[in-house]
C-alpha cells in the first residue's frame, strides 16, 4: 500500500515518543515550580535567633502590663481574696518545692539546647545558603563553609540545628534528607 512502509512506521514512533517526553518534560517543570513555591503557601513565618528574641521580650512586656492592670483591682477589693483557715495544715510545701526543682532542671537543659530552624528553598545556591547559615549564627567563615561544601548538593527544604553544630554536622545535616513541613512545625512544638 505504502512504498515507504519503514520510514512511516518510524515517523509515528518518532511522534509517539517525542509527545512521551514532552509530557515527561512538563512534569519536572511543574514539580520544579511546586518545590520552589510550595513552601510558602500558608507557611508560618521564620525568624532569627534575634528576631524571636525581640518578639519574645515583647510578648512578655504584655503579659507583665497585664498582670499589673490584673493585680489593681484584686488590691482594691479584698474581700474577694481567699482567707486561710487556722485549723487547716498548710500544703505539703516539700511536694511543691521539689515539683519546682525538677522543673527548673528540666528548663535549663532546654534553654541550653537553641533550637534553629533553617529553610532552604528552591534556586538557592551554596553562597545563599552559606549567607542564611551566618544569619542564624550557626557558621562564622562562610568561605570556609563554602569550600567544604564544594561537589556536594545543596537540599531544598527544612532543617533544624539543636545547640552549636560543627561544621561538619551541619554540612552532615544539609545534605540528608529535609523535613517534611509537618515534621518541622511537629518538631518546633515539641
Amino acid at each position: 500500500m505504502f512504498k515507504n512502509r519503514s520510514f512511516i512506521a518510524g515517523l509515528g514512533v518518532g511522534i509517539i515518543a517525542g509527545a512521551i517526553l514532552l509530557q515527561l518534560m512538563q512534569i519536572g517543570d511543574e514539580s520544579q515550580q511546586k518545590l520552589s513555591n510550595g513552601f510558602n503557601d500558608g507557611e508560618p513565618k521564620l525568624y532569627t535567633q534575634a528576631e524571636l528574641d525581640e518578639k519574645l521580650a515583647e510578648e512578655r512586656d504584655k503579659a507583665s502590663q497585664n498582670a499589673v492592670t490584673t493585680e489593681k483591682p484584686a488590691a482594691q477589693k479584698p474581700e474577694e481574696s481567699p482567707v486561710v483557715k487556722a485549723s487547716e495544715p498548710p500544703a505539703d510545701s516539700g511536694k511543691n518545692d521539689d515539683k519546682k526543682a525538677e522543673e527548673a532542671a528540666a528548663e535549663k537543659p532546654a534553654a541550653a539546647a537553641v533550637k534553629r530552624q533553617v529553610r532552604i528553598t528552591g534556586g538557592m545556591n551554596l553562597t545563599d545558603t552559606a549567607e542564611l547559615l551566618s544569619e542564624q549564627k550557626l557558621i562564622s567563615d562562610k568561605d570556609a563553609f563554602i569550600k567544604a561544601m564544594k561537589n556536594k548538593p545543596v537540599r531544598a527544604g527544612y532543617f533544624i540545628f539543636e545547640g552549636n553544630p560543627t561544621v561538619a554536622d551541619i554540612i552532615r545535616i544539609l545534605t540528608s534528607q529535609p523535613l517534611t513541613k509537618s515534621e518541622f512545625e511537629q518538631q518546633m512544638k515539641g
